[in-house]
Parts: C-alpha cells; sequence; structure tokens
C-alpha cells in the first residue's frame, strides 16, 4: 500500500526542514519538493505566490501532483514538501484513492511572527515577500480555526493535524508527525483505497 504524506504550512513554517527529516525516518521514501516544479518556469515566469501567477501555476501544481501519485505507486512514503491548502489537499486524496494511493498531512503553523523573522533571514531563497507570507498564514490559520477543538497546541481534523510548537526542532517535529502518521491521525478523508491503509 503507497502513501503521500504532505508536510505543507505558510513560507517560515519549517516545512522544508521537516519533510527532509521525516523522509529520513521513513523507508523507502521518496522527497517531492512542490517549489520544483514552480520554478521550472523560465522567461515571463511570474512570482508563484501572486495571484497574476494562476495559469502558471495551476498546471505546475498538477504536475507537482501527479508525480507524488505516480512516485507512491512505487510503494513508498511519499513526502510532499509545498503549500497545498486543504482544498487542493482533497483534490490529491481523491485523485490518489484511485491509484490505491493513501494520504495524509501536517500543517506546520507556527505564530506569525515566527515565519516573518525566518523568511527575513533567509539567504539564497526566492521568496522573501512579508505580505505574501502574511496572507499565506492567515490563509492555514483560517483552515485551522475549525480544527482546534480543545486549543491545544496540536490540533486535530479531518484533513489532518496542525502542528503550532515553534520551538521544537526539525527532527523532533519530523518525528511527531512520523507518530502521528502511524496513529492514523494525519489521514485525509476521500474515497477507500483498494487494501486500506499502510499499518
Amino acid at each position: 500500500m503507497a502513501d503521500v504524506v504532505v508536510v505543507t504550512g505558510p513560507p517560515g513554517s519549517g516545512k522544508s526542514a521537516v519533510a527532509t527529516a521525516l523522509a529520513d525516518l521513513l523507508d523507502p521514501s521518496a522527497l517531492l519538493e512542490a517549489d520544483w516544479f514552480f520554478g521550472r518556469w523560465r522567461r515571463g515566469a511570474v512570482d508563484p505566490w501572486l495571484p497574476e501567477a494562476a495559469p502558471q501555476t495551476v498546471p505546475a501544481g498538477r504536475a507537482a501532483l501527479a508525480a507524488t501519485v505516480e512516485l507512491a505507486r512505487s510503494d513508498a512514503w511519499v513526502v510532499y514538501d509545498g503549500v497545498l491548502h486543504r482544498d487542493a489537499t482533497r483534490d490529491l486524496a481523491a485523485r490518489a484513492a484511485g491509484a490505491g494511493v493513501a494520504v495524509h498531512r501536517a500543517v506546520l503553523l507556527p505564530p506569525v511572527d515566527v515565519c516573518l523573522a525566518r523568511v527575513a533571514a533567509r539567504t539564497g531563497h526566492g521568496f522573501d515577500d512579508p505580505g505574501a507570507t502574511r496572507d499565506m498564514h492567515a490563509a492555514f490559520a483560517a483552515e485551522a480555526d475549525g480544527a482546534d477543538d480543545d486549543g491545544a497546541a496540536d490540533g486535530g481534523s479531518a484533513d489532518g493535524t496542525v502542528l503550532r510548537d515553534a520551538g521544537a526542532s526539525p527532527d523532533d517535529l519530523a518525528a511527531r508527525v512520523r507518530d502521528l502518521l502511524h496513529a492514523g491521525a494525519l489521514r485525509v478523508p476521500g474515497p477507500v483505497p483498494t487494501g486500506g491503509a499502510r499499518p
């Protein structure tokens, strides 16, 4: 049985570091970095976080999701590292179920000031827009508002789990995601793949 684990969140949430560490904890595993697909545009490229980039980001996003499902067909854990909101994750789950692939989702959502500070401190990274960081953080926070039922640091929902701990290391967060994954807490709803979920 194949599985996809989406590690998502706004810029500066730590998703790339956590996704890399998580892929190292799962065996066999593949790491899919969604930014690679958005970065394939050369001449005429529009920054993918801008609304006018949709004619480029939509096909690039579809290509990333298709590659994710294809990698998962190899019976590996595929860790998807990228911004993937709830509706897009549900679309992935529906597409993946037809291929016998289960989808799980962990949302990293430290406070917005932590994300802004991390984005500002980046070097050699193509994204440094504080306004877009705030907007994406707000979008993930709005999704999470209905998921957190008790005010705890981690909130569960039918669309995965929200991890709000800004102080944990990427390795610690990856281990927490792995444990939640094995406990079934990250599963995204969708048609049940043939064979059921991986134990």
